[in-house]
């Protein structure tokens, strides 16, 4: 179910995106909720810190917790199937600019999503950019989140590595991650070698959290307002 967003539709499991379109902006905001581990709907972390902006908004949300692979809940089943649905909310819109963002899973998804919605920016915060083993056992990544794969009833393999993603190249793919944190770090770098247009962002402190640190120091509020002044003045 698509819906205007609303308190009260936070918590109600049917809703899948919720959406603010009224604000007078040439860009619109793609926001991708992370899995929310222990709760019972996935939660949106960026939502407080870009309420001021008077821009378009689009808050998605994995009801699965699928890595967003078994698609969006009452509207699609897998990620192809996902991608004309936000395309339509999107010319809805009106809006010419596409700005992505995410924590973690929805980091993941917002890189993946940016690429194939051929978005303006992604802003990315802590993302995982590879599920495959190859890389997994590479990097020596067998953190628990992985889990959340077997979600999916259909495995999209061909998404398991966002190097691998056709388009990469076309979006600027901002990555915000705790560089003493190894695991992020090598993610981060894994994306980013050989392409110009993923910039990364090391930070010291938070580990896998580090979107908390930001909040807390006013980081992470700086960081959208630049992006977003970036757009508008693009």
């Amino acid at each position: 179910m698509i819906a205007p967003f609303s308190e009260e539709l936070l918590k109600d499991e049917s809703v899948t995106i919720l959406h603010d379109l009224e604000p007078e902006s040439d860009i619109v905001l793609i926001s991708f909720s992370g899995v929310g581990i222990g709760l019972g709907v996935p939660f949106f972390e960026f939502k407080k810190v870009v309420d001021p902006h008077r821009i378009k908004k689009i808050f998605v949300r994995d009801l699965y917790k699928s890595w967003y692979h078994a698609g969006l809940k009452g509207l699609a089943e897998s990620i192809d199937e996902s991608i004309p649905v936000l395309k339509e909310l999107i010319a809805d819109s009106g809006a010419r600019k596409v700005l992505t963002m995410g924590n973690s899973m929805g980091g993941y998804a917002a890189i993946l999503y940016g690429i194939l919605l051929e978005a303006d920016e992604v802003m990315a915060f802590a993302p995982t950019t590879f599920a495959n083993w190859k890389n997994r056992l590479r990097y020596l990544d067998l953190r628990s989140h992985y889990q959340y794969l077997k979600n999916a009833p259909v495995k999209p393999y061909h998404y398991y590595d966002l190097r691998q993603v056709p388009g990469l190249e076309k979006p600027i793919i901002n990555i915000y991650f705790d560089t003493d944190y190894w695991s992020d770090r090598n993610h981060a770098r894994h994306l980013a070698r050989g392409h110009d247009n993923v910039r990364l962002h090391p930070y010291h402190g938070g580990k896998h959290h580090m979107i908390k640190k930001l909040k807390d120091s006013g980081e992470l509020e700086k960081v959208i307002t630049t992006t977003i002044e970036r757009l508008q003045n693009a």
